[in-house]
């Protein structure tokens, strides 16, 4: 186990020099409670006395200008040697002001709204909200050092950041929407969409995997009436893809109709009403497909840029889940050790041992302190190396094997992961795992194709 010299290790010992012999009255505490169109400020010293009673600021500039005419005046009448500004990061609401006040003060910093909904509960306000308990609870976890400096991206991190997040969100819009479309077929064309382990009897899923399937794709834009398929002929079916300039056998064209003589018609009115619906949601589909298309060119671009532009030759990562990754931490050259990455995701699974009690984690959830972004990449390219590289997937399967739960052995092989990337990311070398005789590992080989739609972590 490593020794520090502080409770809180490295982060408690920078924290300290910072604050060491210097008076707690010298020490100025800024909460900032933020809104989207307002925030709240309540300023106090180093023992938690208030020292200007909270007050609200506006989103422009005359807000801004008031909040450092406030600030400034209260340092010079403490004499104040250090000032920390905490704020909680919620949404994108702060990043604008952070900036800003970046740029003028030296100590930013910010409170994790998970700590400061526990922080209320240890207070036993849990039955109240109330913004100046907030700002009470910000200033506290400020004081006690519960927070991390507010370190801005720049240039090419900026704007991978911002095209991941919008790449993430439209595959997101992409799965609501596709399960709205199986909502119109299972009216329309009952049996259609049907997932392999409900097959029964004498009916298989006329697909196997329907939205990987070209031909399935094709047919619901073709003709997703059933009656109208089923007094179709085979050429009759065959000259319309070939209209299309998709293909089509005899075959598969005889699969489609006998599948659609076999279902239980719906009432045509029925069919007549939503179809329409199914078209417009069919060119939202489309349009979202090509909006997901058209982010990963300057995702790969942008990633090409940065220190983690090497991750992506990674057999089980790629562009999609390197810049995920790369995204959410920034740049490597901001912290000091892979340590820092990893609890700044969150990613810790919930333990409630105690005693003779020592489940390892079962039953338990990850918790929600951290970065969502950045935990949620690190959960996907941990998921997608565990099945591409024999490295990881032996060190997950050997975890289980001593009896770890399947959520904690996720976790710490992340953990190693996370280790593994980033020091390939400061060193600037490619990833050749070997065994203990120093053996390369190679990958494993698949017959599967990888798309940038396998990496995704939303799922239908």
């Amino acid at each position: 186990m490593k020794q520090h010299e502080h409770l809180q290790g490295k982060r408690g010992q920078e924290f300290l020099r910072l604050i060491q012999d210097v008076p707690r009255e010298k020490i100025i505490g800024v909460s900032i409670d933020v809104h989207k169109y307002y925030h709240l400020v309540l300023i106090h010293d180093g023992y938690g006395r208030v020292l200007m009673p909270s007050f609200s600021v506006d989103i422009f500039q005359t807000g801004f200008a008031q909040l450092c005419k406030v600030i400034d005046q209260v340092v010079a009448q403490a004499d104040a040697e250090v000032l920390l500004i905490g704020m909680e990061p919620t949404g994108h609401y702060y990043e604008n002001l952070a900036r800003h006040l970046l740029d003028r003060y030296p100590h930013v910093r910010l409170v994790n709204s998970y700590a400061v909904k526990h922080n209320r509960n240890q207070k036993m306000l849990r039955a109240q909200k109330d913004d100046e308990i907030d700002l009470a609870a910000i200033g506290d976890l400020l004081l006690r050092n519960e927070s991390f400096p507010f370190q801005p991206l720049a240039g090419d991190y900026l704007r991978l950041q911002h095209w991941v997040r919008f790449r993430k969100a439209r595959v997101k819009n992409r799965t609501a929407l596709r399960n709205q479309v199986i909502g119109h077929l299972d009216r329309i064309f009952p049996g259609l969409v049907r997932p392999k382990k409900e097959a029964q009897g004498d009916h298989p899923p006329l697909f196997g995997s329907f939205w990987d399937t070209d031909v399935a794709q094709q047919l619901i834009r073709l003709c997703p009436d059933p009656r109208v398929l089923a007094q179709m002929s085979v050429r009759e079916l065959i000259d319309r893809y070939h209209a299309r300039g998709w293909r089509m056998g005899p075959v598969n064209a005889r699969r489609i109709i006998d599948f659609a003589l076999k279902i239980l018609w719906p009432d045509p009115e029925v069919v007549e009403a939503r179809i329409p619906l199914l078209q417009i949601d069919l060119t939202l589909l489309d349009a979202l497909d090509a909006a997901i298309a058209r982010a990963e060119e300057p995702i790969a671009d942008h990633l090409s840029k940065t220190r983690g532009h090497h991750l992506a030759r990674i057999k089980g990562l790629g562009p999609v889940h390197a810049a995920g990754y790369v995204a959410g931490l920034g740049n490597p050259e901001l912290y000091q050790h892979a340590g820092q990455v990893f609890k700044r995701s969150g990613l810790v699974s919930g333990r409630n041992d105690s005693g003779i009690r020592q489940r390892q984690g079962a039953g338990q959830r990850i918790t929600k302190v951290g970065d969502p972004h950045l935990r949620d990449a690190l959960v996907q390219l941990t998921h997608s190396l565990v099945l591409w590289q024999p490295y990881f997937g032996d060190y997950k399967a050997k975890l289980k094997k001593r009896g770890k739960h399947s959520g904690v052995a996720t976790v710490a092989t992340a953990r190693k992961v996370n280790g593994v990337l980033f020091a390939l990311m400061r060193d600037q070398s490619e990833f050749r795992p070997t065994d203990t005789q120093g053996k390369l590992i190679p990958p494993r080989h698949s017959t599967r194709k990888e798309t940038a739609t396998d990496m995704d972590s939303s799922k239908t």
